[in-house]
């Protein structure tokens, strides 16, 4: 007798042992709760040089630096607040002596930007394209600040021989 109630005794241990456990089929996330933005956000500053060979194949340098500048309006993209970026473009001739200097804006742009890009987009960068007879061509790109978004939009800065700028949309980048 003392034999069949071990005999059982293992057999239960060995049945409740091998039942299948439920388990809870709710997977625990913590919610991330977003802070709110304390103040306008900016992008860094950022610097480009480099040199052309241009009018009566003469050698000029450029410097093209970007900054947030909190005198322009701030931006709203994507339910951030930025603020908008001036770029100043200083080209010096091949002796030292400058031949232009300018700050621009987005508003420097706004003929050629679609409007939503001129409400909700930051200038982002100029960038030296190429000399072509007596202009120096430039890429101006506006769009979204946000480094995760690819919104943005191309513009081309036309600086002729005479110190005279002038904005243009750009239909394709090749041209």
């Amino acid at each position: 007798m003392l034999r069949t109630i071990i005999i059982a005794s293992l057999a239960l241990v060995c049945i409740v042992s091998c039942k299948k456990k439920e388990q809870a089929e709710d997977i625990i996330v913590e919610k991330v709760i977003e802070k709110p933005q304390s103040g306008p956000e900016s992008m860094s500053e950022d610097t480009q040089t480099g040199s052309v060979t241009w009018i009566s194949n003469s050698e000029y340098s450029y410097t093209i630096t970007r900054k947030a500048d909190k005198e322009l309006p701030t931006v709203k993209n994507h339910d951030k607040v930025y603020y908008d970026n001036s770029i100043d473009v200083v080209i010096n001739r091949a002796d030292g002596s400058q031949f232009f200097e300018k700050k621009f804006s987005k508003t420097n742009f706004a003929p050629a930007l679609p409007k939503e890009f001129k409400e909700n987009g930051v200038l982002l960068g100029i960038s030296f394209e190429k000399a072509e007879g007596n202009y120096l061509l430039f890429v101006v790109s506006v769009g979204s600040p946000d480094e995760t978004n690819e919104e943005f939009y191309y513009a081309r800065l036309k600086l002729s021989n005479m110190g005279v700028t002038s904005a243009e949309k750009i239909t394709n980048l090749a041209n």
